[in-house]
């Protein structure tokens, strides 16, 4: 009877701890996706009863500590958890998703892009799974790239918006026109990434006021009212930071040198102006791309 009793016990506890688990995980998921603002409070009370589920949750436990890992700019700890995750589950693609998720947190762009394409060929039908990579390709500077998953992901039935199909089908003519290749765009988001490490910075974004935000603008016509013509419409690139007001204007010309000095073909620089920015203008989320 004491068996019987301490085996309910059990079945109970290992329920409660799955509910527990899972709050804990939904709540990191709004940390990580929602709040631009980041609360260390909460983030070390999450961390301390994630902890608690490693040896029996190991793999939900690993996910909030390396989300809680990329809040807080931990980089060796992000890719410490989920090295542990990947350990036991190499071959579940959410496992490299949710790796890429995090690495695109912290500005790895193009190694976001890489991690988000193995999840790809495990799955290469997976709809979402297709739409991650597109993103991941563009904010990379893989704009060719991105059109041939787009494709695949409509193919698939993937959700698309017509926003992101016309910015992706003018993007692509765009540079095509221009000879401009993925890889020189994938080397100018670098340049800028390096920037912001050099100054201990990170990209920051959540779902509404997101990291990165392109769209096409046309240079203002000039004073004797000539008509526009295509070598006026440029992309504008920008990568959210926490820096605001001046130290704003001192760190894009820091970028704009770093810029000057690489062994960047100049004629990019004439289509394309990537910025740093910081906090979303009224109507970014509804031009362009963002991500």
């Amino acid at each position: 009877m004491l068996i019987e009793h301490l085996g309910e016990y059990n079945g109970v506890a290992r329920i409660d701890d799955s509910n527990r688990i899972n709050v804990l995980l939904r709540e990191s998921e709004k940390l990580f996706n929602y709040e631009i603002n980041i609360d260390k409070e909460r983030i070390a009370a999450l961390q301390d009863e994630a902890e608690e589920f490693i040896e029996f949750h190991p793999t939900t436990a690993h996910l909030i500590l390396a989300r809680m890992a990329c809040l807080l700019r931990d980089e060796d700890a992000m890719r410490r958890h989920h090295y542990s995750i990947l350990e036991t589950t190499s071959e579940d693609p959410a496992s490299y998703r949710d790796y890429s998720e995090s690495l695109r947190k912290m500005g790895y762009y193009s190694e976001a892009r890489e991690t988000a394409r193995r999840a790809h060929e495990m799955v290469p039908h997976d709809a979402e799974l297709l739409r991650h990579l597109v993103k991941n390709c563009v904010i990379s500077g893989f704009f060719q790239a991105s059109w041939h998953y787009f494709d695949l992901a409509i193919k698939a039935n993937a959700r698309v918006m017509t926003r992101e199909f016309n910015f992706l089908s003018e993007a692509v003519r765009f540079f095509r026109e221009r000879d401009i290749g993925d890889p020189e765009l994938e080397r100018l988001q670098q340049i800028a990434i390096a920037v912001l490490r050099l100054e201990e910075l990170i990209p920051i974004g959540v779902l509404r006021s997101p990291a990165i935000h392109m769209e096409f603008i046309h240079a203002p016509v000039d004073p004797a009212g000539t008509r526009e013509s295509p070598s006026q419409l440029f992309l504008m690139w920008g990568i959210q930071t926490s820096v605001r007001g001046d130290p704003l204007g001192v760190l894009n010309a820091r970028l704009l040198q770093a810029i000057s000095r690489s062994q960047l073909d100049r004629r990019i620089l004439s289509h394309v102006k990537i910025r740093f920015f910081h906090r979303t203008r009224e109507g970014m989320m509804s031009s362009g791309f963002n991500y």
